[in-house]
């Protein structure tokens, strides 16, 4: 009897990781975000595509670390978001650039508060140069 209740048991379980999968997999959303990064102390302005209730704000620089050897430099460390609209995320990148003024790296979300509290998303960055002290910071990926 218990054999057959454990199985049972299985099969309900398994029978729920089905039907929830696919919910799971659908709240993925894409998300594309711009960064004008200017190489000054000032917050740099960005506007989010496929983020409700943050489509634009500022962006200052957190904790980091910026490291330069000579083929390259790295920046890890953190970049936090402020929505216009209030609230706000810390997103954790890791990006390397050459001297030519580009960059390629990875990000994460790594906390939310606010009017997108509980955000959480992850993807790949790209760094165009835009002049001697600027860069177009595109972030593309998903989020929650």
């Amino acid at each position: 009897m218990r054999k057959v209740a454990g199985l049972g048991f299985v099969a309900v379980v398994a029978a729920l990781l089905v039907a929830v999968a696919p919910v799971a997999a659908a709240a993925r959303t894409t998300v594309h975000m711009e960064v004008q990064t200017n190489f000054d102390p000032a917050d740099d302005p960005f506007t989010a595509d496929g983020i409700v209730g943050c489509s634009s704000g500022t962006v200052g620089n957190g904790n980091n670390t910026t490291n330069f050897t000579r083929m390259h430099g790295v920046f890890v460390g953190y970049k936090v978001f402020a929505c216009d609209g209030g609230g706000g995320f810390l997103v954790r990148l890791n990006a390397s650039f050459d001297y030519s003024g580009g960059s390629v790296g990875t990000w994460a979300i790594v906390d939310a508060w606010g009017t997108v509290a509980g955000l959480r998303g992850s993807g790949k960055l790209v760094g165009t140069s835009t002049g001697q002290s600027s860069i177009l910071d595109v972030y593309d990926g998903t989020i929650n």
